[in-house]
């Protein structure tokens, strides 16, 4: 008796092939923000408070503004799947050169930060030593869009999604000994303090891409491949236009969520330091969602590029599943193990946390209840910008958590007196809304006459 055949067993496989690997240096790359807020937290709490500020001022603009350069990805994986061996190196030209312009204006908005920080009120006391570690950030933009972006773009593209995979521990150790050694004085070397983590930042940024350079350079595939030709404004301009609706919807989901902490803060520390427990929680099961939705990207763009509406359906479906048991996972350990997790956060025993930690209590059964909207919004941006699909789902996201999510959370917080608790439930209702707006969207591209017509779109 022959076995039955397992059609979507090969793409479970490439998907994982592909999401395990960037999950595990997306994760290594958020330790090494863990690292320095403990290395920083040693000093003292303004140090913290402004590192904490300055680096995360710095690392969301560049998140932000290297969605753009994302979009390259897509080009690449849909000209992997026509076995199209010319036009990569013209695309990497261009995810260049367009890298570099967007240099221009993150470097303008980190050395103008002071009137952010203005804007804002922050105190003065703040601003300073704000300003002065954020201009030492500034020396690490290039190395950050031109280097790392393209690179940890390019290479899971490439089928060589384990090299940021094998660098990002060791980098990631380099930086937590770099960051002790700069702030203390250690080998001989100055103790600059505070700002020793910001010059060992630096330096981390710069040897990242070196490194990824290094393995690209001993694998001529990846040398043929990713080696820059000729520049050719057609990929440029094809590259712009899906990039630019990335950068907007980056910027919605980014912004959302920075915008609610401040409106937490605004309920008292106890609800601020609840939802910042959410946050950071929710920010760690984001990345492996995140990674899930890269690895659907990749499959879903080679096979745009092949032509082959049916596996294209098989790829966005199994990477649906795999988001939906992740998803389900998440969720029981964040219902279930609650008070173990605020317990890496909070003193549980001291009296002066009860209420904090008891409004953490609530924000995290929310934050469990939303997994399943978080992972599947992910996985179905991911499907659809494989597809080159990236302007609805930028009006769907805008809609979703400023037109619905922000509004709803502010009424629920304030009007109904429902706190950081209800905060969280505005964050959660855009999810839901986006989630089911591009499972829609999914369904009405991936129909067989509609996929048929739109596979293998125009490379530029």
């Amino acid at each position: 008796m022959t076995r039955p055949a397992r059609p979507y067993r090969p793409e479970f496989s490439a998907i994982l092939g592909i999401a395990v690997p960037m999950g595990l240096s997306q994760f290594a790359q958020m330790l090494m923000g863990l690292t320095d807020s403990m290395l920083l937290g040693g000093i003292g709490a303004q140090a913290l408070a402004v590192g904490g500020l300055a680096t995360g001022t710095f690392f969301t603009l560049n998140a932000i503004l290297a969605a753009m350069v994302e979009a390259g990805g897509i080009m690449l994986a849909q000209a992997r799947g026509r076995h199209d061996h010319d036009s990569p190196g013209t695309t990497i030209t261009s995810m260049l050169v367009v890298a570099g312009a967007l240099c221009v204006p993150e470097l303008y908005c980190l050395h103008h930060i002071d009137h952010l920080l203005a804007w804002l009120d922050e105190p003065e006391a703040i601003r300073g030593p704000v300003v002065t570690f954020v201009h030492i950030l500034m020396w690490a933009v290039p190395p950050a869009l031109l280097g790392q972006g393209i690179l940890t773009t390019a290479l899971p593209v490439m089928g060589a999604q384990g090299i940021p995979m094998r660098v990002m521990p060791f980098v990631t150790v380099v930086n937590g000994v770099l960051n002790a050694a700069l702030i203390h004085g250690w080998c001989g070397l100055p103790a600059l303090g505070l700002h020793g983590s910001a010059v060992a930042t630096v330096i981390t940024l710069w040897c990242m891409p070196l490194i990824m350079l290094c393995f690209v350079v001993r694998r001529p595939d990846l040398r043929r491949s990713l080696r820059p030709r000729g520049h050719d404004w057609r990929h440029t301009l094809v590259l712009l236009r899906t990039g630019l609706p990335m950068l907007a919807s980056a910027m919605a989901e980014v912004t959302l969520f920075q915008v609610n902490s401040l409106e937490a803060a605004t309920l008292g520390s106890n609800a601020l330091a609840a939802f910042q427990i959410m946050l950071g929680i929710g920010l760690q099961s984001f990345t492996l969602y995140l990674a899930l939705g890269q690895a659907c990207n990749i499959r879903v763009g080679y096979w745009t590029g092949r032509g082959d509406p049916a596996m294209m359906r098989r790829a966005a479906l199994a990477g649906m599943v795999l988001g939906v048991g992740l998803a389900g996972t998440a969720t029981l350990l964040l219902a279930l193990g609650r008070h173990a997790i605020i317990g890496f956060y909070l003193d549980t025993a001291l009296p002066d946390n009860a209420q904090a930690v008891q409004i953490a209590l609530d924000v995290l059964l929310i934050g469990a209840a939303f997994q399943l909207p978080d992972a599947l919004q992910a996985i179905a941006t991911g499907v659809l910008r494989g597809q080159g699909d990236t302007t609805v789902p930028m009006l769907v996201a805008v809609t979703g958590y400023w037109g619905i999510g922000f509004p709803g959370g502010l009424y629920l917080a304030f009007h109904q007196g429902l706190g950081a608790w209800g905060l969280w439930c505005g964050n959660g209702i855009g999810l839901v809304c986006v989630s089911v707006l591009l499972g829609a969207r999914i369904i009405w591209r991936m129909r067989p006459r509609v996929a048929a017509k739109q596979a293998a779109p125009p490379a530029g």
